[in-house]
């Protein structure tokens, strides 16, 4: 995958994003970075952006849904990082509906949600659902994204979009019948 890097930005908490659009697959992939008390989690890697300093150790690489292999296994290698479905401090929550095995990942200490697939916040159109053509089940989509209303989620960091820094539980309701 060679991809123009945009640089690390940093968005309080420990996380951080970098994104960069890949024309192979014609979308703006996003990427997502927590330091944390027991190293650093990896969220949807695409590779690490040149001008930053490597993570510190340990290194922990998840993917939140079964279609987002991106620099994984590079990474994984490289700094010899540790592949995992379950990062400490965050809680799993599988998103039946979207596409294959997609789980969102719930910070509880920052009120911080990181999503794969299930929703995208581009421009021109902003935060939306994954379209149907590209979900599992599209009626069960929204009833699983339902399940994260009970969550204090103040923002949202996606897989395919710019981050959410405010108000993310209030901009997911209105998504939702």
């Amino acid at each position: 995958m060679s991809l123009s890097l945009g640089p690390l930005a940093p968005h309080g908490d420990g996380f951080a994003t970098w994104h960069a659009y890949d024309p192979a697959c014609k979308a703006e992939l996003w990427s997502t970075c927590f330091h944390g008390s027991e190293g650093t989690i990896l969220f949807d890697p695409i590779h690490w952006p040149e001008p930053s300093p490597q993570p510190p150790a340990p290194v922990l690489v998840v993917k939140t849904n079964g279609n987002h292999d991106r620099a994984c296994a590079d990474l994984a290698k490289e700094w010899q990082a540790i592949l995992t479905d379950h990062p400490p401090g965050f809680t799993s929550i599988p998103l039946p509906g979207a596409g294959e095995a997609e789980t969102a990942y719930f910070h509880s200490p920052s009120g911080s949600l990181v999503l794969g697939d299930a929703l995208i916040n581009l421009a021109p159109h902003g935060l939306m659902l994954l379209p149907d053509k590209y979900c599992s089940d599209p009626a069960l989509l929204p009833k699983s994204l339902g399940s994260l209303l009970h969550l204090p989620i103040r923002r949202i960091f996606f897989a395919h979009g710019d981050p959410i820094l405010q108000s993310g539980r209030e901009r997911i309701q209105t998504l939702l019948p």
